[in-house]
C-alpha cells in the first residue's frame, strides 16, 4: 500500500516543481530588470563635487557642526549667533603666619587685612603665632558671551567662585564652603547693566600679588550698577550710579535694634573715571561720592584717586594714590573707618593711599613683583574715642588705625599655558593713635589650572 501511494504521488510533486522553477525564473528577470532601471536614472542624475582639504567636517547626525565663536576659545551655539565660552579656574592657597593673625578665617580674613592685625600687647591672637591655613575656595567658574544685535554687540558675563562666609560646615566638617557671585552684567554697546568691579576701580594699575588680596590701599568693590562709557579717541569717560552701603556706626551698635541709629541707603553712589590708553602706558583719574545716612544725621563723602602704569626697562611699573574724607568702602583699610555716629554728631575719616609695584620678567616662564603700600588717617579725636570704646573687649582688632604699612615680594612660574604657581612673603604693620602695633609676616603660596 505505501509503495503504490509513493508511486502515485510522483507525478503530482514532479509537477509542483516544475511550477516552481519557473516562478523563480520569472522573478530572477523582475530583479534584473529593476537593476537595469537603476543604473540609467543614477547615469541621468548630476555627481557632486569631489570634496576638497578645507572643506568642513560633516555634521553628525541629527544636528549642525561645532563652529568657534568669535570670543577667544568660544564655540557657536548651533542655531544661534551668540558665542558662548565657558572657563574654570581652579585654585589653591595656603597661608603660613609668623607673627600671629586675625582668626576668622570663616569669613574672607583669610587673605591679608593688615587693618584688623592683632595688636601686639593686648589681644590673644599676638599669642598665636605659626599658623598655617589652606584652602580651595577662590576657584571660580564663569560663563562669558557674545551676541550680536540690531543696537550692537550684546556681551555678558556671570562668574562666582566659593569664597563665601561659612560657618556651618567648614574645617571642622568637610571643608564645605559657600557659593559667591563675582560678576553678573549685560554690555551693549557702551552701557553696562549689572554686577562687576565698581566704575571706580582701575585694575590695570593694580600691583601682581600672591595674596588674594592686593595692597589696603586699593579698591575692592564689585556692586550692581548702571555704567555708560563715553569713548573719545584714546581716552574714555564712564559715569556710573552704584549700589551704596552706608555704614555710620560700628557693627556692635547696629547689631542692637533699638539703638536709635541704624544705618540705612537713601540714594546711590555715583562713579566717574577717566582714562587714557597708550602703547606702553595708561592713566587714570577716577571719583566717587557717596552718601552716609543714619535715623538721625546724614553727610557725604568723597573719594579721589589718581593711578596708572607705564613700560620701564624691560617690566612695567604700576602706581596709584587716592583718598578723601569718608572714603570708607571706597578703600579697604578703610572699611572700617568711613564714618562714625558718637551720638552727638556724624563724623567722616580723612584717609589717603598710596601703591608702588614694578613688575620684572625674568624669562618666559618667570616674573616677580616688589610692592610698597602705605595709608595713613587723619587725627579724629571724637571718633577714636568712640570707635575705640565701641570695639574694646569684642573685637579689639577693629581699633582705628593712624597708618597701615604694607610690602610684598613674590615669584610666579606659569609651568604650563593652563598651570601657574606663585610664592610670595608679605610683610605689614598697623599703628593706632594711642601708639599701638601689630604686624603680619606671611609666606603665601599658589597653584592655579586654569580651562581653557
Amino acid at each position: 500500500m505505501l509503495l503504490a501511494m509513493t508511486v502515485a504521488a510522483v507525478p503530482a510533486f514532479g509537477s509542483e516543481l516544475e511550477e516552481l522553477k519557473a516562478e523563480m525564473r520569472r522573478l530572477q528577470q523582475r530583479i534584473e530588470q529593476l537593476e537595469e532601471r537603476q543604473k540609467r536614472e543614477a547615469a541621468q542624475q548630476p555627481q557632486p563635487a569631489a570634496p576638497t582639504a578645507a572643506a568642513s567636517p560633516a555634521a553628525p547626525a541629527g544636528g549642525e557642526s561645532v563652529k568657534a565663536g568669535t570670543l577667544p576659545g568660544s564655540i557657536l551655539i548651533p542655531g544661534t549667533a551668540t558665542s558662548l565660552r565657558p572657563y574654570v579656574s581652579v585654585r589653591i592657597d595656603a597661608t603660613y603666619d609668623t607673627a600671629g593673625r586675625n582668626n576668622d578665617t570663616r569669613n574672607n580674613d583669610w587673605a591679608t587685612a593688615v587693618f584688623a592685625q592683632p595688636l601686639r600687647i593686648n589681644s590673644a591672637n599676638r599669642q598665636r603665632d605659626d599658623q598655617f591655613y589652606g584652602t580651595a575656595r577662590a576657584s571660580r567658574l564663569g560663563l562669558d558671551s557674545s551676541t550680536p544685535t540690531p543696537l550692537g554687540t550684546l556681551e555678558t558675563k556671570v562668574e562666582a567662585d566659593f569664597n563665601a562666609p561659612n560657618d556651618y560646615m567648614g574645617e571642622l566638617a568637610s571643608n564645605g564652603v559657600m557659593f559667591r557671585l563675582r560678576h553678573a552684567y549685560g554690555k551693549l554697546g557702551n552701557l553696562l547693566v549689572g554686577q562687576t568691579w565698581s566704575n571706580y576701580i582701575d585694575l590695570r594699575s593694580y600691583p601682581e600679588t600672591v595674596d588674594f588680596n592686593p595692597p589696603g590701599n586699593t579698591t575692592l568693590l564689585r556692586q550692581t550698577q548702571l555704567r555708560y562709557t563715553i569713548p573719545v579717541g584714546p581716552t574714555t569717560l564712564s559715569l556710573a550710579v552704584e549700589n551704596p552701603e552706608s555704614l555710620t556706626s560700628t557693627p556692635p551698635v547696629q547689631t542692637l535694634s533699638n539703638s536709635g541709629r541704624n544705618d540705612f541707603d537713601r540714594i546711590p553712589d555715583v562713579t566717574a573715571n577717566w582714562s587714557w590708553h597708550g602703547e606702553r602706558a595708561h592713566l587714570s583719574l577716577h571719583a566717587a561720592t557717596m552718601e552716609y545716612h543714619n535715623d538721625f544725621r546724614t553727610k557725604r563723602g568723597y573719594a579721589l584717586g589718581l593711578s596708572g602704569s607705564a613700560a620701564l626697562g624691560t617690566g612695567t611699573l604700576v602706581a596709584g594714590v587716592q583718598g578723601g574724607e569718608g572714603v570708607g568702602r571706597y578703600m579697604f583699610n578703610s572699611i572700617m573707618q568711613g564714618a562714625a555716629d558718637t551720638g552727638r554728631d556724624l563724623l567722616l575719616w580723612r584717609a589717603a593711599g598710596f601703591h608702588l609695584g614694578y613688575t620684572q620678567p625674568w624669562t618666559a616662564t618667570l616674573r616677580s613683583n616688589v610692592i610698597l603700600s602705605r595709608t595713613v588717617f587723619g587725627a579724629n579725636a571724637s571718633a577714636d574715642a568712640y570707635q575705640r570704646s565701641a570695639w574694646a573687649g569684642k573685637v579689639d582688632e577693629f581699633v582705628p588705625n593712624r597708618r597701615v604699612d604694607q610690602a610684598f615680594v613674590n615669584l610666579f612660574w606659569s609651568v604650563t599655558k593652563n598651570i601657574e604657581t606663585g610664592i610670595e612673603y608679605a610683610w605689614g604693620e598697623r599703628e593706632t593713635f594711642a601708639g599701638e602695633r601689630g604686624r603680619q609676616q606671611r609666606i603665601n603660596a599658589m597653584i592655579q589650572y586654569s580651562l581653557p
